[in-house]
């Protein structure tokens, strides 16, 4: 939906009346907050990712474990698939993109913008839902409360310097003034009052950029003429589409991609314990029983959440979504939209098994006493995860209302900008 150009205030936020999505979020000393953040977060990644987390020790056995080494033994049992979305996801981009936020909100500082400013915010938009450190961090806390019972359990300087990493991360994507940033990095850096776009139309009456002749970047959100689609962008350098290009049968294929790797992802063994040479193999299901079983019930919920009622509800989420054209009525879209937000929002989080399976398979290796070891419906599940949350975001949430065609609607006493 198309609407008015309106100045929001500090520490308020400008929502859409048709769908509530947040569209502007104003944040004072947004760059300098951001770059101090950033600076913070890259002194502190290097510690946070080689320093052990934790040590555990057991009948005179002891094992230490850090994010690197999780890395590496799923690549030395030869699960590269495992390895490498836990490496991408918990090493890698969280550090792109301290590296992206640094550069740029450093330049804008300095009221400079070079052309790389634009792809490197582009990257950061692009990869900020695949960094899940704080996805990481609820792993180790659930092996610390999985273990406290069976060994003695010693924090090391890792973990503060984890934890600290994961709020400096939450911090810079909570600060971020999204829409001022773009607007500087478009004028090299120095603010000015030029105001975009505005429809000629009676302020009752809401329209879209579609019928206005417009194009919406999907990345920075610029409003460019319709007949630069399929260019790229004059700010971000993103290619425009109006709609997501092949939106619902990328989707479709997805989903469907999901719904076959759940099954094995599920029945196959994806942990293995060998105690005193006798291997016990367990699903995901045995895990989340065994939390239950010691009392554990809050543990044993996120788990169950996590790891099997987030991969199951996205899919049947966006099944409904996909194959569901009416009702046509307000009520029901924006319902439909908020449930899409939401299966967008939970979709990393299925990842809390894979980081908590990875910690253990390192902590755990007290020889021909015990040991922990991955199992196949690992990889499985990392496919369910990554499927599912490509899924979301091939989907384009307003194909939902073009196919009921409200292109044009009446709303009343509409208030935009939220507290």
């Amino acid at each position: 939906m198309l609407l008015p150009c309106s100045e929001v205030p500090e520490g308020h936020s400008g929502t859409c009346p048709r769908c509530g999505k947040t569209l502007c979020k104003k944040t004072t000393h947004s760059v300098v907050k951001t770059l101090s953040l950033s600076i913070t977060g890259l002194l502190i990644y290097i510690p946070a990712m080689t320093l052990p987390l934790l040590t555990l020790e057991s009948h005179g056995f002891n094992g230490s474990a850090n994010i690197l080494e999780s890395v590496i033994n799923f690549y030395r049992n030869d699960y590269f698939f495992v390895a490498g979305m836990v490496l991408f996801s918990a090493v890698i981009f969280p550090l792109v993109l301290l590296i992206c936020i640094f550069t740029i909100s450093f330049q804008l500082n300095r009221q400079q913008a070079s052309p790389l400013i634009a792809k490197l915010f582009r990257v950061y938009h692009h990869l900020e839902e695949w960094a899940m450190v704080e996805v990481y961090l609820l792993g180790i806390l659930i092996t610390i409360i999985k273990m406290a019972d069976s060994s003695d359990i010693y924090y090391r300087s890792g973990i503060i310097c984890f934890s600290i990493l994961v709020l400096i991360s939450l911090a810079i994507s909570t600060l971020i003034d999204r829409n001022l940033f773009w607007h500087l990095i478009e004028n090299r850096g120095k603010p000015d009052h030029h105001t975009p776009f505005q429809p000629h139309r009676p302020n009752t009456i809401l329209t879209t950029a579609c019928n206005e002749g417009l194009v919406l970047c999907h990345v920075c959100h610029k409003l460019s003429p319709a007949d630069l689609e399929g260019s790229k962008c004059p700010r971000c350098g993103e290619i425009l589409h109006s709609r997501k290009p092949h939106s619902i049968a990328r989707t479709t294929a997805l989903v469907l991609t999901s719904a076959i790797l759940l099954i094995p992802a599920n029945v196959l063994p994806i942990m293995r314990v060998d105690f005193l040479g006798l291997p016990d193999r367990s699903t995901i299901m045995d895990g989340i029983i065994y939390f239950f079983h010691s009392g554990s019930y809050a543990i044993g919920l996120i788990i169950f959440a996590a790891s099997v009622l987030v991969p199951v509800f996205k899919i049947i989420g966006l099944t409904i979504i996909l194959t569901t054209t009416r009702p046509c009525g307000s009520y029901a879209l924006l319902q439909k939209t908020k449930l899409f937000r939401f299966i967008a929002f939970i979709g990393r989080w299925s990842m809390l098994d894979i980081f908590v399976i990875a910690l253990l398979t390192v902590l755990v290796d007290f020889g021909f006493l015990t040991s922990i070891h991955t199992a196949p419906a690992a990889t499985y599940f990392c496919f369910v995860v990554v499927s599912t949350m490509l899924a979301a975001t091939a989907f384009d949430p307003r194909i939902m209302w073009d196919k009921c065609n409200p292109c044009q609607q009446t709303i009343a006493n509409h208030h935009p900008v939220h507290e």
